[in-house]
């Protein structure tokens, strides 16, 4: 503070010494360069630039002397108060390296070269009307499934009724007609010869096929002989490529000790797990890998997309290297009991929402924890009804102990989302090479995918000390431009790459699209608490913030802290249900343990 209040008082004197001699016509401002009013340089290159800059004054008389010493004085005020305020109040940095290390968003994903042009031999000679027609009944069976909303989700007035009902235990009223109680306004004209259809309150209309249109699609899902698996691998590979890739991505970074040297691949398809690895983990290589799928024409098309791609030269890494042990199955065998037969890493790919039932589905998750050695990846696609599974299997392996929740989630809770009309999902855009295109019949080279995920590790959740020991003191700025891979803008010293693992794990993930206003940012974020809460960032509150705030994407785990909280009234009220679910259930356990021990009431 003293240094402040100096270089005020020697900025007060230079100003009425300006003053002054403007008053008294002995200094014309207009001769001053504009060089001089400028914004002060970098710490670094001031004294420097107050060397050139003032020796272009005159300096003939008295008065272009004493013109040159206010300037001077002025010059020195300016210098600290700049270098003092970035003492205490900071730089606004272009990004912090916990916003970098948190970071989710990779832009746009596309197929690796190789693979494209193997996928393209494959499916070149096929015909063109036999691969569009698979492909539309592919989209019917996604369709299909994709339409079954689970309880309560939605913004209906039906899904708000069932949430009224699992919160507050409502009765269920009987359905009435909206258009003849008048709850719906005035009837809605009709055109000659048209019908009028009364859809019961809550009940959403089947949609129509592609492969016949007006008739109404049942859910079902599809067996994939030769033609089905070319028209998937043809429409539906770029999309889930993306999505894993995405997802492995955040795998290394999140632990970067972590180096997967064996594979199980749950539901494989085209092997489209299997180049994501690859792609990620390429430095490394793959030491083993299992691929797993009910469909012979599927593990065929593996095989020969794999065996298509080009090996890497001897010596060099990169995309077109291999795994060194593939094989392939159509079961899935039991868990091993030696646990060197375990894998490193367990992938299911949008596979879950194929199996029919949902105790097949727990059977199957079980199944696949019991081949994990370290790593499980549980992915599906982006719907209600598949975000469900995902939440279930999570909350299923949760319960057997022993684990941990890696991503999406930054805690070990319930999914907060229950009874929300909300669920927990994420997009990732990828570029439709020129087969999909043709395929799809589509104009546009770009697709957003929409996914659900999660990754579960083995072991107990890593804590963060509260205090970390200072291994060095603040250096000053000059050192810190110099040295910018070791200390930040501001001198201090950079994190390392562990220390921010350790710290993501309790960082809020931002389980929406950030809304930018005008001089405020509001994100919707899942808290380590088990809570959503949704954070306003304004200018005033932080600058640093606010500028992350800004460039904040969906998914990111966002560390800075908010000049406000709110929480959403469907989630606290959802939050309230749960909690009040839970009293019970302590008060039985407090008065068993009570008799079993002998003592009365």
């Amino acid at each position: 503070m003293s240094l402040l209040c100096a270089a005020a008082a020697a900025a007060r004197l230079a100003s009425k010494r300006l003053r002054f001699f403007h008053s008294t016509r002995l200094l014309n401002l207009k001769q001053v360069p504009d060089t001089i009013w400028l914004k002060p340089p970098a710490p670094a290159s001031l004294a420097t630039a107050k060397t050139d800059r003032l020796d272009r004054l005159p300096q003939n008389t008295k008065d272009d002397m004493e013109v040159l010493r206010s300037l001077e004085s002025l010059d020195e005020c300016v210098r600290g108060m700049y270098e003092e305020s970035v003492r205490v109040s900071g730089t606004i940095l272009r990004g912090t390296d916990e916003v970098r290390f948190g970071r989710k968003y990779i832009g746009m994903v596309s197929l690796p070269l190789p693979i494209t042009a193997a996928i393209d031999r494959y499916v070149t000679p096929l015909s063109k009307r036999t691969l569009r027609h698979d492909y539309l009944r592919i989209a019917d069976s996604l369709r299909s499934t994709g339409q079954l909303t689970p309880r309560g989700k939605g913004k209906g007035r039906a899904a708000a009724q069932q949430r009224r009902q699992d919160i507050y235990g409502e009765e269920e009223e009987e359905a009435e007609d909206d258009l003849l109680s008048g709850k719906m306004g005035r009837a809605p004209k009709l055109l000659p010869g048209e019908r009028m259809e009364v859809i019961a309150t809550g009940v959403r209309p089947a949609p129509d096929s592609l492969v016949s249109p007006g008739t109404p699609l049942k859910p079902h899902t599809l067996e994939y002989g030769r033609g089905e698996t070319a028209a998937y691998l043809a429409a539906c590979t770029p999309g889930t490529y993306g999505a894993i890739y995405n997802i492995m991505a955040e795998l290394a970074q999140r632990i970067p000790d972590f180096t997967p040297n064996s594979v199980l691949d749950f539901g494989s398809g085209p092997g489209t797990a299997l180049w994501a690895i690859q792609e990620v983990w390429s430095a490394q290589g793959l030491e083993k890998y299992q691929g797993v799928d009910v469909s012979e024409d599927m593990l065929l098309c593996a095989e020969a997309i794999l065996a298509d791609i080009p090996a890497a030269k001897e010596g060099e890494e990169g995309r077109g290297s291999r795994a060194r042990n593939v094989k392939f199955s159509r079961y899935l065998p039991p868990p091993p009991s030696n646990l060197r037969e375990r894998h490193d890493l367990v992938v299911s790919a949008f596979a879950l929402s194929e199996l029919p039932t949902d105790s097949l589905r727990q059977t199957t998750v079980e199944t696949l924890w019991g081949h994990t050695a370290d790593t499980l990846v549980l992915i599906d696609r982006g719907t209600p009804d598949s975000a469900r599974m995902i939440s279930e299997a999570r909350d299923q392996i949760l319960a057997l102990g022993e684990c941990f929740t890696v991503a999406p989630l930054p805690n070990d809770l319930p999914d907060p989302t229950i009874r929300t009309p909300a669920w927990i999902h994420f997009s990732q855009r990828t570029q439709r090479p020129s087969f999909t295109m043709l395929t799809k019949h589509s104009k546009s080279n770009v697709e957003d995918l929409r996914y659900s995920y999660t990754i579960l590790r083995r072991g107990t959740r890593p804590l963060v000390l509260s205090s970390e020991p200072k291994t060095e003191e603040v250096v000053g700025l000059a050192v810190a431009e110099a040295h910018p891979e070791k200390y930040l803008p501001t001198g201090e010293l950079r994190k390392s790459t562990q220390r921010l693992a350790m710290e993501a794990y309790q960082w809020p993930r931002i389980i929406l699209p950030p809304m930018k206003r005008k001089g405020h940012v509001v994100i919707d974020v899942s808290t380590v608490s088990g809570k959503v809460e949704r954070w306003t960032f304004t200018k005033t509150h932080s600058k640093q913030a606010y500028r992350d705030a800004r460039k904040a994407s969906w998914g990111d785990l966002f560390p800075h802290t908010p000049k406000s909280v709110a929480v959403r009234p469907h989630f606290a009220a959802a939050a309230e249900s749960l909690e009040k679910e839970k009293e019970p259930a302590i008060k039985k356990n407090r008065k068993t343990r009570r008799s079993e021990a002998g003592i009365s009431n």
